[in-house]
């Protein structure tokens, strides 16, 4: 006679879980990376290194893309930086 099928493990059924919430999790940030959505985070992560050294952590003398001096962009301004920069930007390439 066979033993009937054992059922799965408490530890596995966490462990289970914790690698499909991480495959969901890559999938995510892999979509947000293929369809721009994770532009404005990056901008913010560079932003930050970029002025680490800054008093106050904000522009200072450099002062920011959107001429504030204040610090990063707001989410609303990066886009429609980004969207104006699309709009001017000739390629003359084909491709």
């Amino acid at each position: 006679m066979t033993p009937p099928p054992s059922t799965p493990q408490p530890a596995d059924r966490a462990s289970a879980r914790h690698r499909v919430r991480q495959v969901l999790t890559r999938a995510r940030t892999l979509w947000r990376d293929m369809t721009g959505e994770s532009a404005y985070d990056r901008y913010l992560e560079r932003y930050a290194r970029e002025h680490a050294q800054c008093p106050h952590g904000h522009g200072g003398a450099h002062g920011s893309e959107h001429g504030s001096g204040h610090g990063p962009m707001s989410e609303r301004e990066f886009w429609r930086a980004r969207a104006k920069q699309a709009e001017t930007e000739i390629n003359a390439s084909c491709c």
